[in-house]
């Protein structure tokens, strides 16, 4: 039952990381796009499995407000784009459906 709840959550955030118009999406921001329906431990998970696949590329950097403080930020990849267009199957991934 998890695994299938993620499996939405993991389409969800593919889809937002695809349609935005920032490169690089903060992980807080991440959050609060999806805290709403989702507890940050599942949304923070679901990336890594994102991560961990290829679907998303994660960026480390430096906060610049923040001394010794790091932001984690993060990107479809192409081959995200291509689970999402339904190229590459993935079972953990549930591809929302979009209106035409």
């Amino acid at each position: 039952m998890k695994g299938k709840i993620l499996a939405s959550l993991r389409g969800e955030i593919l889809d937002f990381l695809r349609f935005t118009e920032m490169k690089y999406v903060e992980e807080l921001v991440i959050i609060e796009v999806f805290y709403q329906y989702w507890r940050d431990t599942q949304i923070r998970e679901s990336l890594e499995y994102l991560v961990d696949r290829g679907y998303v590329e994660k960026k480390v950097i430096e906060d610049p407000l923040k001394r010794f403080s790091k932001k984690n930020l993060y990107k479809i990849t192409s081959k995200g784009i291509d689970v999402l267009d339904m190229i590459v199957k993935d079972e953990g991934i549930i591809v929302p459906m979009r209106g035409e």
